[in-house]
C-alpha cells in the first residue's frame, strides 16, 4: 500500500519532562502477525512541540493521558485532551503542540502488519476513517493496553513475546471496532434484555471521559433512550444515571490518588464546574474530594 518508511525523529535534540522511546522503523519488531515500529511515552513542558513529520507506512496512535494540546494533521487542527486517542494513517503529515497551562502527556504506538487478513482490515479501516472523517476515538482499554505493552518491553522474559503479540492484536481489533462503530457501518443485532444492559454498562465503562450525555449511549446503540433507561432499571434495579455516576466516582478516586488537580478531574469527567464535581463526590462518599486526598496520603 505504501512505500518504505523513512523515519526522521521530530523529537530529536529536544528536552522533555519525560521521554521514553523505543523506535524500530529500520527493522520493526514482529510479535505474531503484528509489526511494532515505535512505542513510548512523552511528558511535554508547557508549549512544547513535536515538529511536523510524515507517517509513511504505519497506523500511529497518540493516546492522551493528561493535559491538553493541539494536533495538526494535513493542515487541520484538532484539540486533544485526556482520554482522546488520535489516529494517524499512512501518508499523513502531523505535528503536536502542548498547552501552555496544562502540558500534554501521552503514550504513542505505531503498528502495521504484513499478514494478508490483517493488512486488508487495516487498509479498510484507513479508508473508512478518511471517508467518514474519523481521526479521534475513545476507549480506555487501548490506553491500558499500550501502558501494559510499555511495561512488558521494559521487563521482558520468556513469556513476553507471546504476551505482547496478544496485546498488540487486541489494540488493532479495538481500533477496528471503534472506527466501524464511529462510522455507523455495523448495526447492533437483536439482543436479550440482559445483553442490552451489559452493552450499556460496557459502553459507559469504556467512555467515562468522553461521554457528555447519556443520549449519546442511545445514539451509539441505535435505540430510543427512554426504552434503554426503562429496560436498565427493570433489569438491574438501578438507573443509568446512577451507573454513570458510580463509574465517574471510581475514576475520580483513581485520579485523586494519582495527584491530578481537582479542577482538571472535574473537566475530564464532564462536570460543569469544580463545585458540581465536589458536591457529587461528597454525596457519593460522604466527604469532599479534598478531604479524600488528605486521608489517602
Amino acid at each position: 500500500m505504501c512505500e518504505k518508511n523513512v523515519f526522521q525523529d521530530p523529537t530529536a535534540g529536544k528536552q522533555y519532562r519525560y521521554h521514553f522511546d523505543r523506535a524500530h522503523f529500520s527493522a520493526p519488531l514482529s510479535f505474531g502477525e503484528i509489526d511494532l515500529y515505535q512505542i513510548g511515552r512523552l511528558y511535554c513542558n508547557p508549549k512544547d512541540s513535536v515538529g511536523l513529520h510524515a507517517n509513511l507506512t504505519v497506523l500511529e496512535l497518540t493516546v492522551v493521558s493528561g493535559g491538553r494540546g493541539i494536533v495538526e494533521i494535513n493542515g487541520k487542527t484538532i484539540p486533544v485532551k485526556r482520554g482522546d486517542i488520535h489516529l494517524t494513517f499512512p501518508g499523513d503529515l502531523h505535528s503536536i503542540v502542548s498547552d501552555g497551562e496544562q502540558p500534554l502527556e501521552y503514550d504513542f504506538c505505531s503498528l502495521w502488519s504484513t499478514n494478508a487478513g490483517l493488512l486488508s482490515q487495516l487498509e479498510e479501516t484507513v479508508q473508512l476513517c478518511k471517508s467518514a472523517g474519523i481521526s479521534v476515538i475513545w476507549d480506555e482499554r487501548i490506553s491500558d493496553l499500550i501502558g501494559a505493552a510499555i511495561g512488558e518491553l521494559n521487563g521482558e522474559d520468556e513469556w513476553s513475546e507471546d504476551i505482547l503479540a496478544g496485546i498488540f492484536r487486541q489494540i488493532l481489533f479495538l481500533v477496528f471496532r471503534n472506527v466501524n462503530r464511529g462510522a455507523g457501518s455495523k448495526a447492533l443485532t437483536v439482543a436479550t434484555a440482559d445483553e442490552l444492559c451489559y452493552r450499556m454498562m460496557y459502553y459507559i465503562d469504556t467512555h467515562v471521559y468522553s461521554l457528555k450525555n447519556l443520549s449519546e449511549l442511545a445514539d451509539a446503540m441505535n435505540y430510543n433512550y427512554s426504552y434503554l433507561s426503562d429496560l436498565f432499571r427493570s433489569v438491574t434495579g438501578g438507573t443509568l444515571q446512577e451507573y454513570l455516576r458510580d463509574r465517574k466516582m471510581e475514576r475520580a478516586c483513581l485520579l485523586i490518588r494519582q495527584g491530578v488537580a481537582l479542577r482538571e478531574i472535574a473537566e475530564l469527567l464532564q462536570y460543569s464546574s469544580i463545585y458540581t464535581f465536589s458536591r457529587a463526590f461528597r454525596d457519593r462518599y460522604g466527604m469532599p474530594p479534598g478531604v479524600y486526598r488528605l486521608r489517602d496520603r
